[in-house]
């Protein structure tokens, strides 16, 4: 028998064993790229408003707009994108050519309909209301008809974060999410315009509508719970926040509204080193929610030094950011913070930093001066327990 060439393997290959195409799983894959490309861009749309920009100086936008102009330009992409392309992003929607299929007006007139009940009217269903309360609480995205005044707003915001006067931080929770709180979220400034009294949705749940108004000149009317959940989503969403800790004081022809308390306890230890320093050790915090629940259960939380604790003094904030607003109280009065090491319930133990050797009285002069935005001005002597203006502390 002659010795077979490699050309006659190839040509002699009757059941096809060396016939091997990557094309399919190739293709497969730009489909799975192109699909997940078109699904954030919808994503972006819907929370902007608008199409992705290619000039924007966020990186993240100016990668989609040009994803975009990726996708719009390719044939293949168009041409697997196009049964979902519903809302003609890119220019894939039904042009109205004719069709062979059947239309909904033959279906209707068709003989197989013919009957005595009317398909139109429903029996034996039970219809839920949870369809009816989801259009209730679905937010409308709209631009902002009055966003003339609220244009100088995120220009001072956007100055004072080149400037430094402001920066951005993590998002802790949704109890961060105030009137009057700006935050960063797709690549936007969204501001808190106003908020609705909240009510409780589920036991411990907690929800309120919201008007947020977008740096681009969009606004939203979403749940407090929904804003969170974008905020918790994206990534690169973050808080603006004072870089000293000072509070965060809206424009000054802005309506008074309640920011939350601040309030100051007594432990009821009868812990010797606790109990002998009853009087002058209390605990500052700040809170959205009534104090007396919030303490209900100190005896079981190291925070409140196992023990039940008393309510000396509540003051109400206006027009402040609270967790600033906190954490300029701590940092005043950091000299007179005590040192506190007490074992959880876990025997682990825990450094309460809230608690400070502290007169009621000069926590009370110290939040009046803060109220009037005047704090930068004074100091806290530890020597003398006492509050003096730092221009006289060096005379």
């Amino acid at each position: 028998m002659a010795k077979r060439t490699l050309d006659d393997v190839f040509n002699d290959d009757p059941l096809g064993l060396l016939e091997v195409s990557v094309t399919k799983s190739k293709k497969l894959s730009h489909y799975a790229i192109y699909y997940e490309t078109f699904e954030e861009l919808k994503s972006f749309i819907e929370a902007n408003g608008r199409e992705p920009d290619i000039e924007a100086t966020n990186i993240h936008e100016a990668k989609l707009a040009a994803r975009l102009s990726k996708l719009r330009s390719t044939p293949e992409a168009l041409e697997a994108l196009a049964p979902f392309d519903v809302e003609g992003l890119l220019g894939t929607k039904s042009t109205g050519e004719k069709k062979t299929e059947l239309t909904i007006d033959d279906v209707l007139s068709s003989d197989l309909l013919a009957d005595d009940d009317d398909i139109f009217n429903l029996k034996h269903v039970t219809v839920g209301t949870k369809s009816q309360t989801a259009s209730a609480d679905m937010a409308t995205r709209k631009k902002c008809m009055d966003f003339d005044s609220f244009k100088p707003l995120f220009v001072r915001i956007q100055k004072e974060l080149d400037e430094g006067t402001l920066e951005t931080s993590g998002i802790k929770g949704i109890a961060e999410i105030q009137k009057g709180q700006a935050f960063i979220l797709a690549g936007l400034i969204a501001y808190v315009a106003e908020m609705g009294e909240k009510h409780e949705r589920r036991k411990g749940h907690h929800n309120a509508r919201m008007r947020v108004v977008y740096s681009n000149g969009m606004e939203s009317n979403l749940l407090l719970r929904s804003f969170g959940a974008a905020l918790y989503k994206d990534k690169s969403a973050r808080a603006i926040v004072p870089k000293d800790s000072g509070p965060l004081f809206v424009e000054e022809d802005s309506p008074l509204y309640k920011t939350g308390i601040v309030y100051v306890l007594r432990s009821k230890s009868e812990e010797p080193s606790i109990a002998k320093h009853r009087e002058y050790l209390h605990k500052i915090g700040v809170t959205t929610s009534d104090v007396k629940k919030r303490v209900a259960n100190a005896a079981k939380d190291a925070t409140y030094l196992l023990a039940d604790v008393e309510v000396v003094a509540e003051f109400t904030l206006y027009n402040m950011n609270l967790q600033a607003t906190e954490k300029l109280l701590h940092a005043f009065f950091r000299e007179a913070q005590a040192d506190i090491q007490i074992p959880d319930r876990f025997g682990n133990m825990v450094k309460p930093k809230e608690w400070f050797f502290l007169p009621l009285s000069v926590i009370k002069e110290v939040v009046n001066i803060l109220q009037n935005d005047d704090i930068r001005k004074y100091k806290y002597n530890s020597s003398d327990i006492s509050i003096a203006r730092i221009e006289e502390s060096f005379k």
